[in-house]
Order: C-alpha cells, then structure tokens, then sequence
C-alpha cells in the first residue's frame, strides 16, 4: 500500500500512457475504502491480487506520483476485511492532505457522472465511454456528454474589523458559515454575487475581490471564493436557506469552517490576516 503523507503529488489526466504498475482507490455507494485506524487505502496492485473484493467501473483518473492512478468501485455482494471499513469523504475532510482530497473529489465526481449517465438522454440506448475523452458517448446524432461541473459563488462580506456570517438551515448546532449559492444560467460570478447575497440576507455588497477557487464534490461543485465590503442594507435571513445572519467582530467568532477543510475557512483566515497585519 501507498503510503499517506504530504509529499503525494498528483496530476489529473484523462488518458493512462504510462506502462508503470497502477495505483487503486476504492469506493462503494460514494464512501471510500479505508482502515479502521482512518488511514486512507491506496492499493498497489500487488494488494489487489489476491483479494476477493469484486470490482466495476474501472476508471483512470490520473497520475500519482508519476504512477497511472485508478478508480474502482466495489459491488454490492463483495465482503470487506475485518480491518476495512467504508468513509465519507467528509469526515476525512482535515484529515487528509490536499492532494489526497484532489484525488477523492475527482473520484467521487466521475462515480456520480458515470452512475447518472449509463443512458441515453435523447433516445434512451446504453452510453458507452469515449476512446479519446472524458466524455459517454451514445451513436445518435454523436452525442458526448463530459463530466458536469456545477459553479457556485462563495462570499465574505466585511465591513470595517466585522464579518457577515450565516447560519443554513442544513447546518449542526451553532455552525455559521460565508454565503454561498450556485450561478444561474446566463449570469455573471459577479451579478450571482450580488443576487445570492440579496436573496439570502437582503444586503448589497460592492468591491468584489476575487480570492480563489475550490474543487467541492457534494456533488460535483466548483466553488469560486470572493470577498466583498457591505454597500447597505439590513440584515434579513430569508428564512428558507438562511436562518440566521449577523455581524461579528473578527475576534469574536462563532464556530466556523477552517481553512485547511473549506474554502469558507479560507476567505475568513485570510481576512483576518489582513487586519492583523
């Protein structure tokens, strides 16, 4: 087995041209075939050789260092070891170095595409994957459908040493977020900001900074992180995704995303960097 540590790298590739001996994740029903101890599984194929584990929809996903990297997804009837487990990918979250969580948002986003394509949209006939691409391919009209990617905006809104933070409805307890929301056909990242933040807690925001972006696979999002300054408006949850909505003091902060989890967690740290230095 590979070991887990900081120095993986991995390279996504559609295409495996390498004739080195393969590296294999494992999922089943989206969970990821890992140790009691929480250690994350990658089998060599050596690990694999003898096991009775049956396997299907056997994908190349890329390169680990160096070594063609493989997806496979464990059937139904397929018994587990006794030390052997099956994990969400968010309780690994935190746990797993950023590489390692590259390889798994990438594995569980083709699981789910390959799972929700097997047929046809236009005519119904079985979908077969491409030779070339990243793509199911079905004969009529050569109709390919890629892997989808859905973008969202994520948000800081700050005014002054304060920071907007809200509570979902979908949340644990006391956990106060960034707002977030998904970009509309024919919109902007921008005009979605603008939009979303509006619609959540009634507020108008302007400065838009563009911070970064985050591969997020529940299901298959692409988050595009920004901060923005409060313009006006007052504070009103739309009670529908949003609950509650506040300001605090950057000192003072409810329980929220760390930066080594999500994005999120980023946007906050980093602001508060900014008004530290």
């Amino acid at each position: 087995m590979i070991p887990v540590n900081n120095n993986l790298v991995f390279t996504p590739e559609n295409i495996n041209t390498s004739s080195e001996s393969a590296i294999t994740i494992i999922l089943r029903d989206q969970e990821f075939l890992t140790s009691k101890t929480s250690e994350f599984l990658l089998f060599e194929e050596d690990d694999l050789k003898w096991s009775e584990m049956e396997m299907v929809n056997k994908q190349f996903i890329g390169y680990l260092n160096d070594k063609p990297c493989f997806l496979s997804e464990l059937t139904n009837e397929s018994k587990l070891d006794e030390d052997l487990l099956l994990t969400p990918l968010r309780n690994l979250l935190g746990r797993i170095p950023d590489s390692l969580f590259t390889i798994c948002s990438r594995s569980l986003q083709l699981s789910e595409w390959i799972r929700n394509n097997r047929f046809c949209g236009s005519c119904g006939s079985k979908m077969n994957k491409h030779e070339t691409e990243r793509a199911m391919s079905c004969e009529c009209n050569n109709l390919l459908v890629y892997p989808r990617i859905s973008p969202c905006i994520i948000v800081l809104v700050t005014k002054g040493d304060q920071l907007l933070l809200a509570h979902n409805k979908n949340f644990p307890g006391t956990f106060y977020s960034t707002l977030a929301g998904f970009i509309e056909a024919g919109e902007s990242a921008e005009s979605a900001i603008h939009r979303e933040i509006f619609e959540e807690v009634k507020v108008n925001v302007k400065n838009i900074e563009y911070f970064g972006s985050q591969s997020w696979p529940f299901p298959s999002q692409l988050m595009l992180g920004f901060h923005a300054e409060y313009l006006d408006g007052d504070i009103t949850p739309d009670g529908e995704e949003i609950d509650l909505a506040d300001w605090f003091h950057y000192k003072d902060l409810p329980q929220v995303p760390t930066g080594n989890i999500s994005i999120s967690g980023q946007l906050i740290e980093s602001y508060i960097e900014k008004l530290k230095s």
